[in-house]
C-alpha cells in the first residue's frame, strides 16, 4: 500500500509557524509599565503574593522566615534602577538586619555572581581563547586534567570539564552517617587538606591550585556542561594575573562604578541594609576567592541596572552590540530539549502551553541564572524578545525563589505578548497604498501577516508562489502555502524622507514551505519535526532585491510607522489609507 506523507518546513504536525522562526515575532511593547493591562495583571500577582505570604493560600515556602525582593525591568524605562514593578516582603520572624525591605536592601546572591563575573571577563578585554595555563602557570604541572587544553572561554561557559568544588563537596560533619549507611571508614588524611567544612580551614590560592592538579576531570573540554564553582575562582585568578589588579578592584572599576551599582561587591555587605534571615545563614561570612562564583552581595536596584544595561547595550556596560549578542548565545545542550547552557546563562525554553494556557503562544527564550548562598536563594532572567528582565531575591527559604520566579514569568510573559501585539496592530496593520501597489497587513495571534499584495491589479503573493514553483522547486520539491508571515530582521537604517528624520526597519517574510514526500520507508514524518526555515531566508531575488524583504518606515523621534516599502516591486513608499 502506498501513502503520501506531507510535512512542512515552516508548518507541520510538531513545528507550527511560531515554532519555526527567528526571535522576535514582533517588536517589544513600549512603555509597558504604563499599560493598564500590565498594571492589572501585576496588581493581581501582588495580591497573590500577599496572600501567600500571609498564609491565606499555600505559598510553598516557610512564610515565617522568608523575606524577598522581586522586580521587573523594561528596556525603555526612564530610570533603570527603579523597576516598573516591584514586590517586597519582610518575614515576621526577621529580627536582624534591615527593618524595611525595599529595592536597596542587600542580599547574598550566590551563583548569580557568576553572570556578573562573566560580564567582567568579557569587559576586561583579555583573550578568552587563551589557555588558562597562560594566566596561571601553576596549572601547567602534572595533572589528570589537561589544563593546557582549557581556555578561559571553557571556564566561563561551564564547559571546562573540571571539578565543581574543591573540598566543599565533602560532608565531613556527617561522616558518621556515611559509615552508618555502610560506607567504609576513612582517615582524616584522606580528605582534602583545606576547604572541608568541620575539618580544616579554607584553601589558600596555592592550596587550591595544588588540589586541582590532583583532582579528577569530570569530562573533556567542550564535551558537555558540568557545573563548576572553582571555574570562576580560576577566572578571577586569570584576570588578576593579567591586569595585576584584584578581582574586587576590577569589578568596581570596570562594571559596578560605571553602571552605578554601588551596593554590589564581594561580601560582607552593610548589616543595617541587609535582609538577614532568621535561619542559619552565611551573611557576613568572608567568601574570599570563592566570591566570583558565589559570594557577591547585591540589591534589586543594582541588578535591575545590570539587566537594563544588557537589554539596552548601554555604553557603560562596555560591550558592543555584537559582543552582547554573542554573550547571549547558547553554548551547549543539557540533555533536555528545553534547556541550554550559555556564558554562564541557564537558558530555558518552556513548552508554549506552560506560558500561554489559552493556546495562542510560542516558544519563548529565557536567559536565567540562579544562585544560592547559605540561607539565600536568587534568580535573574532576561526575556530579550519582550525587552524585559526579572530579579528574584529571597532570604530564609530556598523553595521561594523558584516558586516566585515561575509566578512572575507566567504572569509577565502573556501580558507582555498581548500588549506587544496590540501595539503592533495599531502601528503596522492596515491597508497601504501608493504608485499602483496595494498591500494589506494584519496582526493576529501569531504575529504580522501579509494578506494582500497587489500591483497593477496582479496578485503578487500568488506570483511569488508561482515563481517558487519554477525556481526553488527544482532543488527542493515543494510548494508555498498561502500564509506570508513577516518577522523583524533587527536591521535598521537612519535616513530622511520628505525632510523628516526616519528609520527604515527591515522585516523578512518566512516562507510557508510545504514539502511533499512519497515513500513507504519508516520515519517519513520525522523531518516535519525539524525547523529549517532559517535556511530559506534570502533565497528568492529579483533584480538584486530580496523578494522576502519588506521595510517599514518609522518617524525617528516618535517611532510612528509612516510608510511601507516593498523594494523588490520598486513602487516606492506606501501610505496607510485604512485600518483593520
Amino acid at each position: 500500500m502506498r501513502f503520501l506523507t506531507i510535512f512542512a518546513l515552516a508548518i507541520g504536525h510538531s513545528v507550527t509557524a511560531l515554532e519555526c522562526h527567528s526571535d522576535p515575532i514582533l517588536p517589544p511593547a513600549r512603555n509597558l509599565g504604563q499599560s493598564e493591562a500590565f498594571q492589572n495583571a501585576l496588581s493581581g500577582l501582588t495580591q497573590k503574593l500577599d496572600a501567600a505570604a500571609k498564609g491565606d493560600i499555600l505559598a510553598g515556602w516557610d512564610i515565617n522566615n522568608t523575606s524577598m525582593s522581586v522586580g521587573i525591568v523594561s528596556f525603555d524605562q526612564e530610570n533603570p534602577n527603579v523597576p516598573i514593578w516591584e514586590y517586597h516582603h519582610l518575614a515576621p520572624g526577621n529580627v536582624n538586619g534591615t527593618k524595611r525591605v525595599d529595592k536597596n536592601s542587600q542580599y547574598l546572591i550566590g551563583s548569580v555572581s557568576k553572570v556578573i563575573t562573566d560580564a567582567l571577563v568579557l569587559r576586561s578585554g583579555v583573550d578568552i581563547d587563551e589557555p588558562v595555563t597562560s594566566f596561571i602557570p601553576q596549572l601547567a604541572g602534572e595533572s589528570l586534567i589537561q589544563w593546557g587544553d582549557i581556555a578561559l572561554r571553557d571556564l566561563a561557559e561551564q564547559l571546562a570539564g573540571i571539578p565543581t568544588n574543591y573540598g566543599f563537596s565533602e560532608y565531613y560533619y556527617i561522616n558518621f552517617y556515611f559509615e552508618l549507611l555502610g560506607f567504609p571508614p576513612v582517615e582524616n588524611s584522606s580528605y582534602p587538606p583545606c576547604g572541608v567544612i568541620g575539618l580544616n580551614k579554607g584553601c589558600s590560592k596555592d592550596e587550591l591550585l595544588q588540589g586541582l592538579l590532583a583532582s579528577y576531570p569530570t569530562t573533556t573540554p567542550q564535551t558537555h556542561p558540568v557545573y563548576s564553582n572553582v571555574a570562576f575562582t580560576l577566572l578571577s585568578y586569570a584576570l588578576t594575573a593579567r591586569t595585576n589588579t584584584s578581582y574586587a578592584d576590577l569589578l568596581s572599576t570596570l562594571l559596578t562604578t560605571p553602571l552605578g551599582m554601588s551596593s554590589t561587591s564581594p561580601d560582607p555587605g552593610n548589616d543595617s541594609l541587609a535582609v538577614i534571615p532568621p535561619v542559619s545563614n552565611s551573611w557576613g561570612s568572608t567568601y574570599g576567592d570563592s566570591a566570583p562564583g558565589g559570594g557577591l552581595v547585591s540589591t534589586l536596584s543594582d541588578l535591575s541596572v545590570f539587566l537594563h544595561a544588557i537589554l539596552t547595550r548601554a555604553p557603560a556596560l562596555g560591550l558592543s552590540e555584537r559582543a552582547v549578542q554573542e554573550w547571549l548565545k547558547p553554548r551547549s545542550f543539557t540533555g533536555s530539549r528545553s534547556s541550554f547552557v550559555g556564558t554562564p546563562w541557564e537558558i530555558f525554553r518552556p513548552e508554549p502551553e506552560l506560558l500561554f494556557p489559552d493556546g495562542e503562544g510560542h516558544t519563548v527564550t529565557i536567559h536565567g541564572k540562579g544562585g544560592g548562598a547559605y540561607g539565600y536563594a536568587s534568580w535573574v532572567g532576561l526575556v530579550e524578545e519582550y525587552g524585559l528582565g526579572v530579579v528574584v531575591l529571597t532570604a530564609g527559604g530556598e523553595n521561594a525563589v523558584a516558586i516566585v520566579q515561575n509566578a512572575v514569568l507566567s504572569t509577565l510573559i502573556p501580558i507582555a505578548d498581548r500588549v506587544a501585539r496590540e501595539q503592533a496592530a495599531a502601528r503596522y496593520a492596515g491597508v497601504w497604498e501608493g504608485s499602483g501597489l496595494n498591500a494589506t497587513v494584519e496582526v493576529d495571534g501569531e504575529g504580522l501577516k501579509i494578506t494582500g499584495l497587489w500591483r497593477e491589479g496582479k496578485d503578487m503573493l500568488q506570483a511569488i508562489r508561482e515563481i517558487w514553483a519554477v525556481t526553488a522547486n527544482e532543488w527542493l520539491p515543494s510548494t508555498l502555502g498561502e500564509t506570508y508571515r513577516a518577522f523583524p530582521a533587527m536591521v535598521e537604517k537612519q535616513g530622511v524622507m520628505g525632510g523628516r528624520e526616519v528609520v527604515r526597519e527591515d522585516w523578512r517574510l518566512q516562507w510557508d514551505v510545504r514539502l511533499a514526500l512519497e515513500s513507504e520507508l519508516p520515519g517519513a514524518r520525522l523531518a516535519g519535526n525539524d525547523c529549517l526555515s532559517w535556511t530559506l531566508v534570502d533565497w528568492l531575488h529579483y533584480g538584486s532585491e530580496p523578494i522576502d524583504r519588506i521595510v517599514f518606515v518609522k518617524d525617528a523621534v516618535t517611532g510612528e510607522v509612516i510608510g511601507l516599502d516593498v523594494p523588490f516591486l520598486r513602487t516606492g513608499v506606501l501610505e496607510k489609507v485604512g485600518g483593520l
